[in-house]
């Protein structure tokens, strides 16, 4: 049973370190990029394909962060279990598996029989975002702060290496 548990363990672990990668380098290119943008060394048409590119990846990072609560919930310490759910609250809340479903992933309104307006998706966005794009991006990742349980990152971070120090014990 040991070997079960360590090799699920460790399953965990790379799927987590790989939201780890997913998270910060969608939110750190984003920043990098606005800088480039905001200095008009890039030009707009650029900049909002960054801007799709990296939201993208957040949005499917997010559905991926889903997908493994579904099958590695039992491997998450107790301790760490309420900030992971948390997440997956703020998913349903922000609708991200929506946005993902409807804005990144399809082009086509099925209710409308047409394709998505821009504005219909600038909406999306916006409420996902909670109307601000840069606390939403420090939720997810802010390097200066990656605060228990206070970011995306951070719980990640918290929950991988516990997760390595239980099952790195003899």
């Amino acid at each position: 049973m040991r070997n079960i548990d360590r090799a699920h363990a460790i399953d965990a672990v790379d799927v987590l370190n790989d939201f780890i990668g997913d998270f910060i380098t969608g939110v750190m290119v984003l920043r990098e990029y606005s800088v480039y943008f905001n200095a008009d060394k890039i030009p707009l048409e650029m900049m909002v394909g960054i801007q799709k590119m990296c939201l993208s990846n957040l949005v499917l990072a997010f559905a991926k962060f889903k997908e493994f609560w579904k099958h590695y919930h039992d491997i998450v310490p107790m301790e760490h279990r309420d900030a992971c759910k948390a997440i997956l609250k703020s998913i349903r809340e922000r609708k991200i598996t929506e946005f993902l479903n409807r804005c990144v992933g399809h082009i086509w309104d099925n209710d409308k029989q047409r394709p998505l307006a821009n504005s219909e998706i600038m909406d999306a966005l916006k409420f996902m975002v909670r109307s601000n794009f840069d606390q939403f991006l420090e939720w997810i990742n802010n390097p200066k702060a990656n605060t228990y349980p206070l970011t995306v990152v951070s719980v990640i971070e918290t929950v991988r290496d516990t997760i390595v120090e239980i099952h790195s014990r003899p």
